[in-house]
């Protein structure tokens, strides 16, 4: 971003190729339609270059184009009056495959089933957030963005995020007890 913002014009296809995956993941997230979110996204690079002399080099440029992309899903979803997330039903099952290499998961059919059943679980207790909890569960997990940048991105105070955060984990965890599911 730094030679963007210095003028170098082909810094910019760099910066696509690097973030474009997370963009439009993110972008899906709150869209649920595959076409838009690409144009979405494709949008977000654009407002990049386009704003690129305001970007402050002093800062992290991941939460800042985060908070580009989301700005844009937001109005878009105001566009069309539908304000509501998504499920998180396909997204927790689909979004991070990677999660399948995880160490505690065997290799065989066993490993596999008791993963599909934990992203179930999850995926149903991500349900009864609401939106505003939803999003920050998914940009501090599913992300791995930590709580100063989700601050920024979502113009909240990095302490407000942190007390919000563990109010919806422990919610979560009440949740999970009272409907005794296991993780």
């Amino acid at each position: 971003m730094v030679r963007l913002c210095r003028g170098d014009a082909d810094a910019l296809a760099g910066l696509v190729q690097r973030y474009q995956n997370d963009i439009f993941r993110f972008c899906l997230h709150y869209v649920r339609d595959v076409e838009r979110a690409k144009e979405l996204a494709q949008e977000t690079f654009i407002r990049v270059y386009v704003a690129r002399a305001r970007f402050d080099e002093s800062r992290k440029f991941r939460p800042w184009i985060l908070c580009i992309a989301r700005n844009l899903c937001l109005n878009d979803l105001k566009r069309k009056k539908t304000v509501s997330m998504e499920s998180l039903d396909e997204y927790a099952s689909t979004a991070r495959e990677e999660s399948a290499n995880a160490p505690w998961m065997s290799d065989g059919p066993d490993g596999q089933l008791i993963a599909t059943e934990r992203r179930e679980v999850l995926a149903r207790l991500l349900n009864t957030l609401d939106d505003e909890a939803r999003e920050i569960v998914t940009l501090r997990f599913f992300e791995k963005l930590a709580a100063r940048d989700i601050a920024e991105i979502v113009g909240s105070t990095e302490g407000a995020i942190r007390t919000r955060l563990h109010r919806i984990l422990r919610s979560l965890r009440d949740k999970k007890i009272d409907g005794k599911e296991d993780l």
